[in-house]
């Protein structure tokens, strides 16, 4: 009994993927051109529906003698109104990061950091053309809610300047996260 489960569980499987399977692995070309590596993989899980996983990581450790070290994953499903992979689309999606930057220029003018993390939940919208039989771009824009947790530091010294007041949290609703897109199915 439990082998005929397994077997069928296998060819159902089997048959779902090989429907829906169009995966494309990508790169965000702005990110790409500065030295920050971003990469994504979409994978089709309908006939109008995929699920997308991107990564962002900055390892510059000094841009302008201020840290800016950071990464982001972000698992999203989008709804295509067209096709997968074809015209607008909109999604939805949960992120999580980690970083060590200056938020702000007055923090970097008094050498300051933040070393924490990051929680997003938000909507992405975009618009994707085929421009070969495996070659697409992907043009997006993701926007939310974002929180993060973190400690301040001087930079001179390597000592906590948030104690005294006791906040190291912000949260607000912005865009985060956008780009084009270029990606080849496999």
């Amino acid at each position: 009994m439990m082998k005929k489960f397994l077997i069928s569980s296998f060819f159902y499987f089997r048959l779902i993927y090989a429907s829906y399977s169009q995966s494309y692995i990508k790169v965000n070309l702005p990110h790409f051109l500065i030295g920050i590596p971003s990469i994504g993989v979409e994978v089709g899980i309908s006939p109008k529906a995929t699920f997308q996983l991107d990564a962002t990581m900055s390892f510059w450790n000094s841009i302008n003698d201020r840290p800016w070290v950071f990464n982001q994953i972000f698992p999203e499903v989008r709804y295509y109104f067209k096709e997968k992979n074809d015209g607008f689309y909109a999604g939805v999606h949960v992120g999580y990061g980690m970083f060590k930057l200056s938020k702000n220029n007055s923090y970097a003018k008094s050498n300051l950091y933040q070393y924490g993390y990051i929680w997003f939940t938000g909507l992405t919208a975009g618009y994707q053309w085929k421009i070969k039989e495996r070659w697409l771009l992907d043009l997006f824009l993701s926007g939310g809610w974002s929180k993060a947790n973190y400690e301040g530091f001087d930079k001179n010294n390597g000592m906590r300047y948030d104690l005294a007041s006791g906040i190291n949290l912000s949260a607000q609703s912005i865009p985060y996260r956008g780009g084009l897109m270029l990606g080849y199915k496999f």
